[in-house]
């Protein structure tokens, strides 16, 4: 079963007027999936999920920020000029983040083969203490530290595929050698949050299971493949995580406003495809949760493939490879820590 866990409440979170994190991409998700038919399928169990508890906040997240984010809903304020704190942010950010824990949960108990939260607003920008990038609580690192807690995994592989770096969740677990965080994002010299480079490996104990892979403006299916196929699958034959949590930002689809990268909807189920067989390659199970995207007419079309993978447990094959400069150059940084 694939459990899609969502709230109408996110709809309500407005960050202004023209702002490219409206309700509008997340909707049209939604209606994508009924017109399709995932929606209804018997397969398919739409679950509204509960907010994330204090003590769960508390496992990423530090008391000041959380105070910091409190104040803020009373008073006003941003944590920057693209991420505004509001009456009711705190409320809906919280069930976000709570959709990302029990989509974790669900799926770590083995209750679930796989689940995706359909949340916004996204969370892979956010610190322990920070926020910003449209991001106020990080999700995927809430999802992460629960299981962790919870079912007593200890390893963990966090794919990140939104076209930004996702810098708070590199910061969180940056020294962790329980947590292997993968993030395939665009060149950080052309992109917010201008981080994310190679040679950021990890720190201490977390040396090498830190790993970026940053692809050039204009890059697709190949340069996807090539990075896919050389890194993500000989890491995860290698660590053998537990559970694979994916950060799904969609916006690395041709129309997406805000970033230069070429990936097409229909590259998401072989995306996800690589995704659900190399996890259950060494016996884990995924998690996806939502983070970017803000292409309307094209992120409903990408989910609905997403989502007919994880449900049929393998996609259509790769395209051939393309020669990527930083993966070459990635391999030998990586080369002390992995055998590629």
């Amino acid at each position: 079963m694939t459990v899609l866990l969502y709230s109408q409440e996110f709809l309500r979170h407005r960050p202004g007027e023209d702002h490219p994190e409206s309700p509008q991409r997340l909707r049209a998700i939604v209606d994508a999936l009924k017109r399709e038919g995932s929606w209804y399928s018997p397969r398919v169990k739409v679950i509204h999920p509960s907010p994330c508890r204090e003590e769960e906040l508390l496992g990423v997240h530090d008391p000041s920020y959380l105070q910091l984010l409190g104040r803020m809903e009373e008073e006003g304020g941003e944590l920057d000029s693209d991420t505004p704190v509001r009456r009711g942010t705190g409320e809906r950010i919280r069930l976000a983040a709570g959709a990302a824990v029990e989509a974790g949960r669900g799926v770590a108990s083995g209750r679930w083969e796989n689940a995706f939260a359909l949340t916004r607003p996204p969370g892979h920008h956010a610190g322990r203490r920070s926020g910003g990038g449209f991001c106020y609580l990080n999700n995927v690192a809430l999802m992460v530290d629960r299981v962790r807690r919870e079912f007593g995994l200890r390893r963990i592989l966090i794919l990140d595929l939104d076209a930004h770096h996702g810098n708070g969740t590199q910061e969180i677990f940056y020294r962790d050698p329980g947590v292997l965080y993968l993030s395939l994002h665009q060149d950080p010299r052309t992109l917010y949050p201008w981080c994310g480079f190679i040679h950021e490996l990890g720190e201490g104990e977390g040396e090498g299971f830190n790993v970026n892979v940053p692809l050039p403006p204009g890059s697709g299916e190949g340069e996807y493949a090539c990075a896919m196929g050389e890194i993500f699958l000989p890491l995860v034959e290698e660590f053998r995580p537990e559970l694979v949590a994916v950060s799904l930002g969609l916006d690395s689809l041709r129309d997406d406003p805000l970033t230069q990268l070429e990936l097409l909807p229909s590259s998401y189920a072989w995306l996800t495809g690589m995704i659900v067989e190399g996890a259950r390659g060494c016996g884990a199970r995924v998690a996806m949760v939502l983070e970017g995207g803000y292409a309307p007419a094209s992120v409903g079309k990408a989910v609905v493939e997403v989502v007919r993978v994880m449900l049929e447990g393998r996609g259509p094959p790769p395209p051939p490879p393309s020669e990527v400069k930083a993966v070459e150059e990635l391999k030998k940084l990586l080369r002390p820590h992995w055998r590629l």
